[in-house]
């Protein structure tokens, strides 16, 4: 079965799955999806932000940028450098990720030596999951920029994904604890345990520092027993209220990550059918631009693969 239809097998089976047609209050995150697709904005696919296009286009356009060949070699090399990643922040809004994948390319064609193009372009890859390609990339940047942190948590991704358990708790320990935004670190501490988790550690740890305010704070407790599944609502629901002022977490947002966290640890206790349910929603959600939708089709893919191979 080709990927896009093991995706569309799995959104469409998620409502008659025997994981899901278990009792509600079991699993209240995808009563709450179900709930929000009825309503949900179409606008999703999109990037907040993220520049228009055609203008991107037109710019580089206007700019009369040379060759690749030749572009690292020109006084403007820096600017067209950051013409062709416009067009590939432009490509990623729209889920294009094979062309902001090229566009990042030619950025890096004008600056070779420039960290966050590479990353930039490891990123794209492995939401096309090109996750070969997605290494060799991040690999360069953390060659030139080894202590960058956005780069290790990207190279921590690509470890989890690819079940090098040791890689991936060595990458997240370092992004929690060295990732200056301590909500963005949460981010860091969720992996860092979840990976944990899946390489059989009985008892995960976070790195001890001070958490961030706000959201992702109650996924923090729900991976450490102290929140249940249940209590993620009312959270999650608060994403849309006005007095919200964090960035990047209305409810739709919130609900993708709680998807994938709590589908992750499902699956660590060895529920994979539950698993496969938790990110078969957040799929659905067309949150693209989150690294938790990138990571839950990786995700999906494998589980398809592995409870194939045990159903021959």
């Amino acid at each position: 079965m080709k990927y896009a239809q093991v995706i569309i097998a799995c959104l469409l089976g998620l409502p008659g799955s025997p994981a899901a047609a278990e009792d509600a209050s079991d699993r209240p995150l995808l009563d709450l999806a179900r709930e929000l697709q009825k309503n949900r904005r179409p606008d999703m696919r999109v990037t907040p932000g993220a520049p228009a296009l055609r203008q991107a286009e037109h710019a580089l356009e206007q700019a009369n940028a040379p060759t690749d060949e030749e572009c690292a070699g020109k006084i403007g090399a820096t600017r067209f450098a950051d013409l062709h990643a416009d067009v590939g922040t432009a490509r990623v809004g729209q889920g294009d990720f094979p062309g902001a994948a090229t566009a990042y390319r030619r950025a890096h064609a004008c600056r070779p030596r420039d960290a966050q193009i590479l990353a930039a372009l490891a990123g794209v890859l492995f939401d096309a999951r090109d996750y070969a390609g997605a290494r060799e990339a991040i690999n360069k940047s953390l060659a030139i920029e080894p202590r960058a942190v956005n780069s290790n948590r990207l190279a921590g991704n690509i470890d989890f994904v690819a079940e090098r358990w040791a890689d991936a708790v060595a990458r997240f320990r370092y992004v929690s604890s060295s990732d200056p935004d301590r909500v963005q670190a949460g981010y860091g501490q969720l992996m860092l345990w979840l990976a944990q988790m899946r390489a059989g550690v009985a008892k995960p740890e976070y790195v001890a520092r001070t958490p961030g305010e706000g959201w992702p704070q109650p996924l923090l407790l729900y991976l450490r027993g102290e929140y249940t599944e249940d209590e993620l609502i009312t959270p999650i629901k608060e994403g849309d209220d006005e007095f919200n002022s964090q960035p990047n977490t209305s409810t739709d947002e919130r609900l993708c990550e709680a998807l994938f966290y709590v589908g992750e640890a499902h699956w660590a206790r060895g529920r994979r059918e539950v698993a496969r349910d938790y990110f078969a929603a957040l799929v659905n959600i067309k949150v693209i631009y989150f690294l938790e939708h990138g990571l839950a089709l990786a995700e999906i893919a494998k589980l398809h693969k592995e409870m194939g191979a045990i159903a021959d």
